[in-house]
């Protein structure tokens, strides 16, 4: 088969790989679509570090092509998605009353395992859902990405009512929109410097855009609150800036979420006075624990737009000038790779 392999940094190549043998309780997934996202971006520039080669992605879809001797539920045929995040269930954080990914022994597909920017993809059984047949493939691909979000949103939380800033226009601020708006935001202002990524916004639900190189965000959302600001705050760009701009727009006593996730060793300073002065709540989420079934209710429900989020499409040939291009611009939205 065909795979897109990272060797080093800003080193992708499409190379030939034997299909993955499987074991009895593993599945092989013919990929029918991968998104390109910010982890991948990272490692593709040297930001994190990944033992290479390695084949990257790990926001996929597609359909089963062979199933081990011990499998069961899942036939050939079927369109799934995969949870890809790898346990081991034996550690102490596996055991604990509380269900988490900080298994002390995880793999991740994409990561330390090779992952679905290739024809063939191999996924233990208890990692892969099952999707409606007539879902897309390439609206399937956001699963990943939102089941991380429900996370970060049952994390925080989200009061009926509440007025929610988003700081981040990209695809998961574009899917934060949208799932915001669901949990019941009465408001939802959304931040970003790119103009075509605010008229989406508006488009998918966002109360109020505000170009942050055209206003001051802080000043606006004031003036829309009350003066007072917002009641939740998400960070969904991944720097410390961005944490900056989200922290300046929540209210005294709100709850500020960072959800982005910003190079290893980028720094965020802040006065602990002001923490104690506005005395809010601080939110982080990692990764997709035990919330991959309710992105796939959710996304197959028909209450989220998934289809206007993929801004373009690549065939896995065109994989590694996609990367060199998403390294030295923002391109359009979404990425999707297909096989």
């Amino acid at each position: 088969m065909k795979a897109a392999s990272l060797f080093g940094v800003g080193d992708l190549r499409i190379i030939d790989k034997d299909v993955p043998e499987i074991g009895d309780g593993e599945v092989l997934i013919r990929v029918g679509a991968c998104g390109v996202c910010g982890t991948d971006m990272h490692f593709f520039k040297g930001e994190w570090k990944v033992k290479t080669p390695i084949v990257l992605g790990h926001e996929f879809s597609g359909v089963v092509a062979k199933v081990g001797s011990k499998v069961r539920g899942i036939e050939v045929g079927d369109h799934v998605v995969a949870e890809p995040n790898i346990l081991c269930g034996k550690c102490k954080y596996c055991r604990m009353s509380e269900r988490n990914f900080f298994c002390e022994n995880i793999q991740t597909i994409g990561v330390t395992v090779d992952g679905a920017f290739a024809e063939y993809v191999k996924v233990p059984e208890q990692n892969v859902y099952r999707i409606p047949g007539e879902m897309p493939l390439e609206e399937a691909a956001l699963i990943e990405p939102l089941a991380c979000i429900i996370r970060g949103v049952d994390n925080v939380g989200i009061p009926v009512g509440s007025s929610v800033a988003i700081v981040g226009t990209g695809p998961i601020g574009l899917l934060m929109i949208q799932v915001v708006k669901h949990y019941g935001a009465s408001k939802i202002f959304a931040i970003d410097i790119i103009e075509d990524r605010l008229r989406l916004a508006r488009e998918l639900g966002a109360t109020l855009t505000i170009n942050s190189t055209q206003q001051d965000p802080e000043k606006a959302i004031r003036e829309a609150t009350d003066n007072i600001g917002t009641d939740i705050s998400i960070e969904c760009v991944g720097s410390s800036s961005a944490i900056e701009v989200a922290f300046r727009l929540v209210r005294r006593g709100g709850r500020l979420l960072i959800f982005g996730v910003a190079p290893e060793h980028d720094v965020w300073r802040v006065k602990p006075f002001e923490l104690y002065d506005k005395e809010v709540s601080i939110f982080a989420s990692y990764r997709s624990p035990y919330t991959f079934q309710r992105a796939v209710e959710l996304a197959s429900s028909g209450n989220l737009r998934l289809r206007p989020i993929v801004s373009h499409i690549h065939t896995l040939k065109e994989a590694p000038e996609v990367f060199k291009e998403l390294a030295e611009k923002k391109k359009g939205i979404k990425a999707l790779i297909k096989p």
